[in-house]
């Protein structure tokens, strides 16, 4: 059932020079897949052993499949190895600027958070508490220390 199937090939022709990939004798390769969808008609499964059969034929169909999107990206792929290679090439010289420029930016950034903290008024906390509990105070005393803002207990 599946002998033509299985001896199936995608074959490429690609030429870096002209810059040409093409699937060799598109149209002879293509009457061929459709010479065998015609060998192999889909019908009725009506028991086990033609289910069994239909399985192992999409098996098959997978792997055809799979070889032909394989061939593909392989030779996308070779035919674009020198382009790829070069294109990031040239990419990396601007990444490399941008991060130089993200460099000098958080560096002024981080100078400016440094100058304005600094001179900015302390944070204000207000906390309420319904009881005097001094571990409680203690810790809201050490945190505002801590973190450079005034705590005022009412």
């Amino acid at each position: 059932m599946s002998e033509n199937i299985e001896r199936f090939e995608l074959e490429t022709v690609s030429d870096r020079t002209t810059g040409v990939l093409v699937v060799t004798d598109f149209q002879k390769t293509l009457d061929q897949a459709k010479q065998i969808v015609a060998e192999h008609p889909i019908s009725t499964i009506e028991n086990d052993a033609q289910k069994k059969e239909a399985k192992a034929f999409r098996a098959v169909l997978n792997k055809v499949i799979k070889a032909i999107d394989r061939r593909r990206i392989d030779t996308v792929a070779d035919f674009t190895q020198q382009f790829s290679s070069d294109v990031e090439e040239i990419k990396q010289v601007f990444v490399d600027l941008e991060r130089e420029y993200k460099a000098k930016i958080e560096e002024y950034e981080n100078s400016q958070k440094i100058v304005v903290a600094e001179t900015a008024a302390p944070k204000k906390y207000v906390a309420t508490v319904k009881f005097a509990d001094e571990k409680i105070v203690k810790k809201l005393t050490e945190f505002c220390q801590k973190n450079g803002c005034e705590l005022t207990i009412k």
